[in-house]
């Protein structure tokens, strides 16, 4: 099975949100569906974190900020060198880091019409 990340879906209204809270912040339900985080986006702000621990092999990190075309705004890793403002963008699920040996996954944002 493929690694997803997902938001929560109210059963009650279908408000969206992520990261998932206890009360929908529409309605104040508390049940809720996962509802994978996929598709395309907006880049909204990105940064680059220089300052990362030792067992990092890159020289920097870069995250964004997507609006993702569903409504919900979510953070992960720009796999794009020269990141614009207002971009579309592509999420998918994958390897961001490792620790001692086990991959940690998240979400990764490329260009429209690559990984």
């Amino acid at each position: 099975m493929k690694d997803k990340i997902f938001a929560a879906k109210c059963s009650s209204c279908g408000k969206l949100s992520y990261p998932t809270h206890y009360y929908c912040p529409g309605c104040g339900e508390t049940k809720f569906e996962p509802v994978p985080i996929e598709g395309e986006g907006k880049l909204l702000t990105f940064t680059r974190a220089y300052a990362l621990p030792l067992d990092y092999a890159q020289r920097y990190l870069t995250l964004g900020i997507v609006e993702m075309d569903s409504g919900i705004r979510a953070t992960g890793q720009l796999l794009i060198d020269e990141p614009k403002i207002g971009m579309r963008v592509h999420a998918t699920v994958g390897k961001v880091r490792e620790i001692s040996g086990e991959d940690v996954v998240g979400l990764r944002f490329g260009a429209k019409g690559r990984g």
